[in-house]
């Protein structure tokens, strides 16, 4: 496969993030937001490469149950998600090279133990991808890093305008005990479509 790399002139710079959230209550209910990543640029476009998630029980979970995560996409995303901790793109901050512009990220926010709160935002019926996790009881890593999106070499997603993605969890968490969620993701940030293979 090959890769595309500035100095590409369509291309304005690569860029990476590796997250953790705070330690969140494992009691949540279906569907509550973790991760949000909003593209509001007008004039450019994002090309995620990968994302992965990982999760990690801090505190004693009495019974283990199917958790499984999800990436939807968030279209009419003109309000950031709030609460959680917001990722700093602003100067050099998580490019690959130096030289490349500053992220033009709208917004891109981690839950801390609190729950982010939905912006304005329409999110997908289904998910673009599901990955399963079962929480499991003792500390430790039920879900190692896992990649739960990779650019595709058909066609990749391209975000537009006020267009995104959140990480949720799909059902509804245990009675008891406390984890944490991981994200890693590398993105392309482009003045054009291109095609990239």
């Amino acid at each position: 496969m090959a890769v595309l790399f500035a100095p590409d002139p369509g291309v304005l710079g690569l860029y990476t993030i590796g997250v953790t959230s705070g330690s969140i209550a494992a009691t949540l209910a279906a569907a509550s937001p973790l991760f949000s990543f909003r593209w509001g640029d007008t004039s450019n476009l994002c090309i995620p490469d990968f994302i992965s998630v990982g999760v990690s029980v801090n505190s004693v979970i009495t019974t283990s149950v199917s958790m499984p995560l999800e990436l939807i996409a968030a279209r009419g995303f003109t309000g950031s998600d709030s609460g959680g901790t917001a990722i700093t793109l602003t100067g050099n901050n998580n490019k690959y090279r130096t030289s490349f512009q500053t992220s033009l990220v709208t917004d891109a926010r981690i839950a801390t133990t609190v729950l982010l709160t939905a912006g304005t935002r329409t999110l997908d019926s289904q998910a673009v991808a599901t990955l399963p996790c079962v929480t499991g009881t003792a500390i430790g890593n039920p879900l190692a890093m896992t990649t739960i999106y990779a650019r595709s070499s058909l066609f990749p997603i391209v975000l537009n305008q006020d267009e995104g993605f959140i990480i949720r969890n799909q059902s509804a968490g245990p009675g008891t005990g406390t984890f944490t969620l991981h994200v890693q993701m590398r993105w392309f940030e482009t003045v054009t479509e291109l095609v990239i293979i």
